[in-house]
């Protein structure tokens, strides 16, 4: 039946949320009441569970937005309104879910059954105070039920100084993309004229790949 597909697939997409080491929080909309709150919830539960977020916003949802970040995201939260989430997602690059899937995936403490139902309304559970956002800090495993390995908790790095004091490394979002060799087009071009411009026009070949009036004839 459509409805235990529709249960395995989304048991699948909480399992790929939690198979994640990055996660990108898409805001498809700020019109919602709590889409703050919504945001601020994914963060905290993102952190305790080791993961890093980063928070996109694009307007209108495609494929082709998305695929500009599935280098760098293994799985998209989309923060819409209840209408706007999305049933078919089988043409994306990377898994798209909703805050629902995340919220199960992320809380170990929220415990949901099938006959429990699910929901798009993420104001039912985005401020649910009985819910604890703490960190985990026993060592029992965690295996991945879709590629059956054990998955490794991603913990703050420390180094050590040379008096023997441990401090945490300091890690932004943005070192991320330093260490990337292209990162986009320069938007500050344009305003320091001293820089070589990087958008001259230069004129193509003319001809076809067999041959170009400019390739000499042999």
């Amino acid at each position: 039946p459509s409805s235990w597909r529709g249960l395995r697939r989304r048991l699948f997409m909480v399992e790929k949320v939690r198979d994640a080491n990055t996660i990108g929080l898409v805001v498809g909309t700020v019109a919602v009441a709590g889409h703050r709150e919504a945001v601020n919830r994914v963060r905290a539960l993102a952190k305790a569970a080791g993961k890093k977020v980063y928070v996109i916003s694009v307007g209108k949802v495609n494929v082709a937005k998305l695929a500009n970040f599935s280098a760098d995201v293994d799985t998209f939260v989309l923060l819409s309104c209840p209408f706007g989430v999305l049933l078919d997602t089988s043409s994306f690059d990377k898994p798209v879910v909703s805050l629902f899937e995340a919220e199960i995936a992320l809380n170990e403490n929220k415990e949901w059954m099938a006959q429990a139902g699910w929901t798009s309304d993420y104001t039912q559970f985005v401020n649910d105070p009985t819910i604890s956002l703490s960190t985990r800090t026993d060592d029992a495993p965690d295996v991945s039920l879709v590629s059956g390995r054990v998955r490794v908790r991603a913990v703050e790095e420390e180094e050590k100084t040379e008096g023997g004091v441990s401090t945490v490394a300091l890690w932004e979002a943005g070192n991320y993309f330093e260490a990337r060799s292209w990162r986009g087009l320069d938007d500050s071009v344009a305003e320091n004229q001293e820089c070589e411009s990087s958008t001259a026009i230069l004129e193509g070949r003319k001809g076809r790949a067999a041959g170009y009036e400019n390739e000499q004839r042999k």
